[in-house]
């Protein structure tokens, strides 16, 4: 059996398609009291090593086909990837709440991996581009959380990857940090393809669920560590202080953790060399500054999706026709600006107003009268969350997730709601509501992060049989770390903080999904 470590290689095919193999961590066994500050001693501790598993075949789903079979090879309109929840992190910055995460493994607050989810980044374009030559793929499609913390320099840095330029990881300033290995500038390889964005709600919100007032506003450009109390997940108010957050030691090779714990234990508040790239991507509730980046890039096409028109109008869902009769309809699906006292999870639900809810329908009608087959792409999915749930739909969502539902099993050529968000590989049937026309039903895929494990993303090919039968083949891809030293250290990672929660048996699903359309 071929064990990989931190600081070995990966599979000897180098093959990264998980129908071919897997990526299994290696349980540490009896080492399962360590927690998140024990970096420097994971790797002895038995966290963060993986191993070579079976791969995972291409099962066919015709839940929702009404009996419908393949009938030869088809015809490809269209091969795409789908990459989600990368989360660039600039983990210099006094406000990324590391607390929540520190002092009990709790990974979406802090996870070491945040060190190099620029690297990661650039090993999944890399990816990409090497799956591009052997299959072409027509565009990628980016499903939100480009940003960790809703911050400017963190976009730019996501914009600036995929447009293969020089990156310089570092923020506050240089001192100290030019042997770190996560430091240092590279060059990115940059995406081969056309890619198009949608937002999510760590592009728009602090930390994906407060909205960015005054006073959060000064602490992202300020020069202190964030002071706040350790139950704000609780009381959704983060103006209430108490407690340090802590920040990563950027001059430190582990990133150590400085500036954390009770404000009544500092003689002075913790210091951090400012940044002014660190301001609020969105303040005020608005998506204007997120999209404006967009049209700041040298890749194609010029906004990726996004246009003058639609910053103007701070509206940031679109559709394009990427192949002949095949449309993208990318959807704003996140929660417009509210407060979150007694709810800190209400910027973190999927929501549509009616405003967004009246163009998607328009938009979906469009299509079905011009007999195009059509996919959403979306940050948050349906259905494979209980509504209400912190990831899941909103109960206070202008437009209920019931209604949402209703509204698109009405057209027969849509084929699927594909989404990140959970961090993870679902894939969920819904099923028409009327036996006799399977026509009406459609799929969600959700794909999962590439920041935490698996650290993977998703090709699809969108195979028509018939008139009336269309297949989605879709498989999980992980990103390539063979030869890529701080990918592969950032693998390491992002296992042992799945493993000190418990969450590493993360389900791979490989399909071939048939829809029947009109």
């Amino acid at each position: 059996m071929l064990l990989v470590f931190s600081s070995g290689c990966v599979s000897p095919t180098g093959s990264f398609n998980t129908t071919e193999r897997t990526v299994v961590p290696v349980d540490p066994g009896m080492n399962l009291t360590i927690t998140p500050e024990n970096l420097s001693i994971y790797h002895y501790n038995g966290f963060g090593k993986w191993t070579d598993g079976a791969g995972v075949p291409v099962s066919v789903r015709d839940d929702i086909a009404g009996g419908a079979t393949p009938s030869g090879e088809g015809t490809q309109l269209l091969s795409f990837a789908a990459i989600s929840d990368i989360h660039i992190t600039d983990e210099e910055s006094p406000v990324q709440v590391i607390a929540l995460g520190y002092l009990s493994p709790f990974p979406s607050a802090y996870s070491p991996v945040s060190m190099y989810s620029t690297q990661v980044l650039n090993a999944a374009v890399h990816t990409i581009n090497t799956i591009n030559k052997e299959n072409k793929l027509d565009l990628v499609l980016s499903l939100g959380d480009a940003a960790n913390n809703n911050q400017y320099n963190e976009l730019r840095w996501f914009i600036d990857i995929l447009d293969g330029k020089t990156i310089d990881p570092t923020s506050g300033g240089n001192a100290g940090k030019e042997n770190l290995d996560y430091q240092k500038t590279f060059t990115a390889e940059g995406l081969d393809m056309p890619w198009y964005q949608t937002i999510g709600n760590h592009d728009q919100f602090f930390t994906g669920v407060f909205a960015v007032d005054e006073n959060i506003s000064r602490m992202y450009r300020g020069d202190t560590v964030a002071n706040m109390r350790l139950d704000v997940t609780v009381t959704g108010d983060p103006s209430l202080t108490g407690y340090y957050m802590g920040v990563f030691n950027g001059s430190d090779q582990n990133g150590a953790i400085i500036g954390i714990g009770k404000a009544s234990e500092f003689a002075s508040a913790p210091k951090v060399v400012a940044d002014a790239n660190r301001h609020a991507i969105a303040e005020n509730g608005t998506r204007i500054g997120f999209m404006q980046e967009f049209l700041n890039s040298s890749s194609q096409p010029f906004g990726h999706g996004y246009t003058e028109e639609m910053i103007a109008d701070d509206f940031a869902s679109y559709s394009f026709d990427p192949a002949e009769g095949v449309r993208i309809i990318m959807l704003d699906d996140t929660t417009v600006e509210g407060s979150t006292i007694g709810d800190i999870w209400a910027h973190g639900r999927g929501s549509l107003d009616e405003e967004r809810f009246a163009w998607l329908k328009a938009e979906l009608q469009k299509g079905q009268e011009e007999d195009v087959l059509m996919i959403i792409g979306a940050h948050i999915p349906i259905v494979t969350m209980e509504e209400g749930a912190p990831s899941g739909w909103s109960l206070t969502s202008e437009v209920s997730e019931n209604e949402l539902i209703t509204e698109l099993q009405k057209y027969p050529n849509l084929l699927m709601w594909v989404a990140g968000h959970n961090h993870r590989n679902t894939i969920a049937a819904v099923p028409s509501p009327d036996p006799a026309h399977p026509e009406y039903g459609f799929w969600v895929v959700e794909t999962a992060s590439l920041r935490d494990f698996p650290q993977e993303f998703r090709t699809f090919e969108i195979i028509r049989y018939s008139d009336e039968l269309v297949g989605i083949k879709t498989v999980c891809v992980d990103v390539d770390v063979e030869g890529d030293t701080l990918a592969e250290k950032s693998r390491s990672y992002s296992i042992a903080a799945a493993q000190m929660v418990g969450n590493t048996d993360v389900a791979i699903e490989n399909a071939e999904l048939l829809v029947r359309v009109k």
